[in-house]
């Protein structure tokens, strides 16, 4: 296993993120979307940030629930190895985002975003996903989960 799937793999298995499937009625799809704006103005800033290369500003906006789960040194060397460098090349969003319910392994609620990020120069752009959940009334990053495609979310 490379060292980046590695980081990725450990990532993911910290923050133990649950999807919740949103009901397929149009009206509850739009209903969440409301709901989800909020959450999404949350993954938009830290989208910015990483783009801009900003570790300050990208673990400012994590989970302090994570940051406990993973410890600040590991989660700094994740952001600073795996997540900034997977944004460096992004020239922002691509195609469609699904969202869909999410609770994080300590119990916050929120929004999972699956998303493309377009890359300069031409290449594919490469999907990830966000997970905002609801921390004390904050809208926070739960993970982050960088070049993995979940082909019944990523459209």
């Amino acid at each position: 296993m490379s060292s980046h799937s590695l980081a990725a793999a450990l990532l993911a298995a910290c923050c133990l993120i649950h999807p919740a499937r949103a009901a397929g009625v149009p009206t509850a799809e739009l209903q969440m979307a409301e709901q989800a704006q909020a959450f999404r103005e949350a993954a938009d800033r830290f989208i910015a940030a990483a783009q801009a290369g900003d570790l300050p500003a990208t673990r400012g906006q994590l989970s302090q629930a994570l940051a406990e789960r993973m410890g600040d040194a590991l989660l700094r060397r994740v952001l600073a190895e795996q997540i900034l460098p997977f944004f460096a090349n992004g020239a922002g969003l691509a195609g469609s985002a699904t969202i869909t319910r999410t609770t994080d392994a300590s119990g916050q609620q929120g929004f999972a975003f699956y998303l493309w990020l377009m890359q300069r120069g031409g290449d594919a752009p490469r999907p990830f996903t966000v997970y905002v959940v609801n921390e004390g009334g904050r809208a926070v990053i739960a993970n982050i989960v960088p070049n993995r495609l979940v082909p019944e979310r990523h459209r």
